[in-house]
């Protein structure tokens, strides 16, 4: 347990800080997206249970001309939507719920002004290293008047 759980026990601030009370609100609240996500997914297995289960019944002279897949995917684009939709509702009534049930406190805000940017003393300046690149490649006696002449190979004795 930390020295600032107790109230009693708080830490002073340091000497150039500036503190200000603030009321905050604390609360529990939904994500909505996970609730969305959720309401799709159980819209989704509604959708193959109603399905599966309306798939036996007499029909009298009408052919079947879709099958089990066909009619869970077209289905399914209304029981996704509902889904996500009663989803959204839950959200929003348990959101809220969770903003009647909110706790009011009252928060020290501590504002601290930034250290100086100077250094007391002097910083010597080095002289970096002379480091050439890595791609200079080293001199060599050819003048620019003489063309470069590739050597010669020896060939292969056959």
């Amino acid at each position: 347990m930390s020295n600032t759980d107790r109230p009693d026990e708080r830490p002073a601030p340091a000497p150039n800080a500036v503190t200000s009370p603030d009321q905050v609100t604390i609360r529990r609240a939904p994500r909505f997206s996970v609730f969305i996500l959720g309401g799709a997914v159980l819209g989704f297995f509604v959708t193959v249970i109603v399905v599966a289960l309306t798939m036996g019944i007499d029909r009298g002279n009408q052919q079947e001309t879709t099958g089990f897949a066909g009619l869970v995917g077209y289905f399914s684009l209304y029981g996704v939507s509902i889904g996500m939709l009663v989803g959204a509702v839950v959200a929003v009534v348990l959101d809220q719920l969770s903003s009647r049930r909110a706790a009011r406190l009252t928060a020290e805000r501590v504002a601290v002004d930034p250290a100086p940017e100077t250094v007391e003393g002097e910083l010597e300046d080095h002289a970096a290293p002379d480091v050439r690149p890595a791609t200079d490649v080293p001199a060599t006696d050819v003048t620019a008047d003489e063309p470069e002449q590739p050597e010669p190979r020896e060939q292969p004795e056959r």
